[in-house]
């Protein structure tokens, strides 16, 4: 494999940093991967994206007020346990 340079322009004085360490984290990562490991990490990656991109934050949830709910507590009752057989 032939040696190749990328770049790319971020703001890395905006990104908290939390968000800066977990990135290089996952940079170093990926770097010390197999080429087979580091496609399928890509997928997982992808994956992963999809998934958080479409949620929204728990601060933006709409808040339920709490409610009461009554009711009567009836006596446990034991039932015989269920046996398998093989």
């Amino acid at each position: 494999m032939s040696n190749y340079s990328l770049s790319f322009k971020t703001d890395w004085n905006r990104l908290p940093p939390s968000k800066l360490i977990a990135l290089l984290k996952c940079l170093r990562i990926l770097q010390s991967m197999s080429e087979d490991a580091l496609e399928e990490a890509a997928e997982e990656l992808q994956g992963i994206a999809d998934f958080y991109r479409d949620r929204f934050p728990q601060a933006n949830l709409a808040a339920i007020p709490a409610s009461s709910i009554k009711g009567k507590l009836k006596s446990a009752q034991v039932r015989p346990p269920i046996v398998l057989e093989p």
